[in-house]
């Protein structure tokens, strides 16, 4: 990544968290500080690489949750195999909150790039929520490394290199369908997931109204 467009997001991700502790229109406890959140976010804990969210369909993981924050719109045009849809303005009502606030999925946030799914992050991790994470790079690292891998040149290509490329060539015709000989892709048709899964709630509320 640029130095300037980490300096971007960087900047971005600074004016987030003032703007979670701006007031609220509905009033809702913060309890992560921003002093902790800008720490955490320095730390970039919070990311899981697209080669891991891939893993983790491709073996039917029962703890991954995949949550689309963009727009309906963009959801219907293309998702990941079993995501739901809850638009970044939407992920703090009071009727999504069970799939934040719990401790049996691996709750992962994707957007098209890593900002907006940053930005839902630092809210809901602003009231404790922990078990999210972002999936680093969003669409476009999932198009780059899993859709559309290229192969190192030979000149870098170690064997850990090797290993990954052809992790990523079997997961490209997982989720494309394309040949190993041709690469030709038949793109298969899988409907986004419309239901919600059960999540079993913490014994620990977060009080307030909603936000």
């Amino acid at each position: 990544m640029k130095r300037r467009e980490v300096i971007i997001i960087g900047l971005m991700l600074i004016g987030s968290i003032i703007s979670i502790f701006l007031p609220d229109i509905k009033p809702l406890r913060h309890i992560i500080g921003p002093k902790q959140l800008l720490h955490e976010v320095n730390k970039q804990g919070r990311y899981i690489t697209t080669d891991e969210v891939a893993k983790m369909i491709m073996e039917n993981d029962p703890s991954l949750l995949l949550i689309d924050v963009r727009s309906p719109k963009e959801y219907k045009k293309y998702t990941l195999d079993g995501a739901i849809n809850i638009p970044m303005d939407k992920i703090m009502d009071e009727a999504n909150k069970d799939y934040f606030d719990q401790d049996v999925y691996t709750t992962v946030l994707f957007s098209n790039g890593s900002s907006l799914a940053d930005q839902a992050w630092l809210r809901l991790r602003s009231y404790d929520y922990k078990a999210n994470k972002v999936m680093k790079g969003g669409l476009n690292e999932w198009y780059r490394t899993i859709l559309n891998p290229q192969k190192p040149v030979d000149e870098i290509l170690t064997a850990q290199l090797e290993k990954q490329y052809l992790f990523r060539k079997g997961a490209q015709i997982y989720f494309t369908g394309a040949t190993p000989v041709t690469g030709a892709a038949t793109k298969k048709t899988k409907p986004a997931a419309t239901g919600k899964p059960i999540v079993k709630h913490k014994k620990k509320e977060v009080t307030g109204g909603c936000g």
